[in-house]
């Protein structure tokens, strides 16, 4: 018998933290879409999107800015519902996508193939990042899988993550310092955006973003039953290994699928489930859709900014991120290490 548990807390504060988010999201989207080389008035701006673009300024929304918008807000939902998972199946606050090497496992296949067999990379970079991230993911979990009659248990996952990902970082930095005429090409793609993202990034992305959401959500109430401890759930009836493996292989799939079209984007994964609990509390239920929403929202606000970082030239969204991201990062260890 399994039983769903749901940590309560008052619906008024969930729904206008989701309406804020939705509110966020589109407002980021239409500023978003003015802003470039060409500033198009938010009024051209609603127009490409509810007709036929006709005007210049019309078609460069459609065809140019709306692509890089999707693929941000795509790359930033899926990144931070797989944050709340990564934190839901660990037990540990301070867990991220990147937890698991995958995005540490798709950049070494990319900046392998970029630098030694340029040829390769120019088949699909896509399908290189997804298989990098597959087979990074696949080796914690074998690191981490049974051991004794031992279950998939969140510290030798967490220890197996950052091995894995320790391994393949310094694997990917010996590539570029032996490949040196071909880092120019990588350099940019590590440090993560959407600056180049078009209509083929934005097809590739939506599909695998909005099935991993749907994942993350069906998982919910699994992810409640986990939060009141191992023992617990045990009792309810919950396969807490299976719950686990489920969890870590969404995990694999949104970090890999975002990877592949964006580079590896830090901190959303980690900050925002944390921003998202502070506002609608822990129910997964609640919690998951409400960390999409402003997942989705912080990357199209941080590929907006970047515009602004060094004029006229543009900032890999990765950059702003992680200059909004470490400080926060400081800030939750710390409180963390004083609550222990």
């Amino acid at each position: 018998m399994t039983a769903t548990v749901r940590r309560r807390h008052p619906a008024r504060p969930w729904l206008a933290a989701a309406a804020g988010g939705l509110v966020l999201v589109i407002a980021a989207a239409v500023w978003h879409l003015t802003l470039g080389a060409v500033r198009v008035p938010a009024g051209e701006v609603i127009g490409a999107l509810t007709g036929h673009a006709s005007t210049p300024g019309e078609m460069i929304v459609v065809d140019i800015r709306l692509p890089r918008v999707l693929v941000a807000l795509a790359v930033g939902a899926a990144l931070a519902a797989a944050g709340v998972v990564m934190q839901g199946v660990t037990g540990n606050p301070l867990a991220a996508p990147d937890l698991l090497g995958v995005t540490a496992g798709a950049s070494f296949a990319v900046v392998l193939a970029l630098t030694v067999v340029p040829r390769l990379a120019e088949v699909s970079t896509i399908a290189l990042a997804l298989c990098g991230a597959a087979a990074a993911g696949c080796a914690v979990l074998a690191l981490a899988g049974r051991s004794k009659g031992s279950g998939l248990r969140e510290n030798r996952l967490i220890l197996g993550g950052v091995t894995v990902s320790a391994l393949l970082l310094s694997l990917t930095q010996g590539l570029i310092i032996f490949h040196e005429n071909n880092a120019e090409s990588v350099v940019y793609w590590l440090v993560g955006g959407v600056n180049l993202s078009q209509w083929r990034e934005a097809w590739t992305i939506l599909p695998v973003a909005l099935a991993g959401i749907a994942g993350c959500l069906a998982m919910a109430s699994r992810l409640n039953v986990l939060a009141l401890g191992e023992e617990m759930a045990r009792s309810l009836g919950q396969r807490v290994a299976l719950v686990r493996l489920c969890g870590a292989a969404l995990v694999i799939l949104i970090s890999g699928a975002c990877v592949a079209v964006a580079g590896p984007i830090g901190f959303v994964g980690l900050v925002v489930p944390h921003m998202a609990r502070r506002l609608v509390g822990s129910d997964h239920v609640r919690l998951l859709p409400v960390s999409a929403l402003f997942g989705g929202a912080l990357l199209v606000l941080a590929d907006a900014v970047s515009h602004f970082v060094n004029p006229p030239n543009e900032v890999p969204a990765g950059v702003v991120t992680a200059l909004l991201g470490a400080p926060y990062f400081v800030w939750l260890a710390r409180r963390d290490r004083k609550s222990a």
